[in-house]
């Protein structure tokens, strides 16, 4: 079973890293690891490595390091335990409404909401084989957290062989920093476009039958607004932005299975990206 790792860790970035670039110096993880808002030291890196070596999941050869065959091979079995766990009728039941059906969840901050988010996503994407998926984003706040927990999904998404629509009604100051986080062959962005104006608070997934809707209270969305229709050069203000993600921001998810609701919805944002949609 693989060690479990603090979310956003040097740990995880180590790791993740070695899974695309193995036979890998500690100096050219820690350049890799860094970015221009996170800065790590060589003596972070190296109590790291010291870490995942005495774990037994990194080897080291020389100057260089690896995951271990042996922890990636126990990573195999325990994703399959959890594939047969998770990826099963009885708990994507547990989440998606029957048809003509829906769910709702409430959420206190806006973190725990974006996680929650993310596992409907999932679920989405498991039980419908729809290829097109469209979402409507007043503004991408997500961006705000740390990158490690959006990533994740954005790998999943650049893994499948569909199409990934997304519409972006907020400031175009940000749009050159979510294209970079963002764009894909099969992630397609559009900016500046309002389909919906009076629904600016309510974010929308539309995959398959499914329209998943996100809502966040009027104080704490016009408190993002303002962020990012303050900003000058596409970088949020992190002291405001980190105030916004630990206020108490009441927010609430709804799922629902309306094939008619959904169709129109896709037609609706299709029309913006020059996408057939069936009715």
């Amino acid at each position: 079973m693989p060690i479990p790792l603090e979310s956003g860790s040097l740990e995880q970035l180590c790791i993740t890293i070695m899974s695309d670039r193995p036979y890998v110096t500690a100096e050219k993880l820690r350049l890799m690891a860094s970015s221009h808002r996170r800065a790590f030291s060589p003596a972070a890196v190296y109590k790291v490595l010291t870490k995942l070596l005495a774990a037994g999941v990194v080897v080291k050869t020389g100057a260089r390091y690896s995951l271990s065959l042996t922890w990636i091979f126990g990573v195999f079995s325990f994703a399959e335990k959890l594939s047969k766990s998770y990826f099963c009728d009885e708990y994507l039941d547990s989440l998606l409404p029957e048809p003509g059906k829906r769910r709702s969840w409430k959420f206190t901050d806006l973190p725990r909401c974006n996680d929650f988010w993310n596992q409907l996503l999932l679920a989405l994407l498991k039980r419908t084989p729809h290829v097109n998926s469209f979402a409507w984003v007043p503004a991408p706040w997500f961006v705000l957290l740390p990158a490690d927990r959006d990533s994740r999904l954005q790998q999943v998404f650049r893994m499948t062989n569909r199409k990934f629509y997304s519409v972006f009604g907020a400031s175009r100051h940000f749009e050159p920093i979510v294209r970079k986080l963002y764009e894909h062959d099969n992630q397609i962005l559009a900016f500046g476009k309002r389909p919906f104006e009076s629904k600016d608070a309510r974010y929308l997934d539309i995959v398959g039958d499914y329209v998943l809707t996100v809502s966040i209270n009027k104080k704490t969305s016009q408190a993002i607004n303002s962020l990012f229709t303050d900003s000058k050069r596409g970088e949020p203000n992190m002291s405001r932005a980190v105030t916004i993600l630990r206020q108490r921001s009441r927010t609430t998810i709804t799922i629902e299975h309306n094939r008619k609701k959904a169709s129109r919805l896709r037609r609706t944002l299709a029309q913006l990206f020059d996408v057939d949609e069936p009715g």
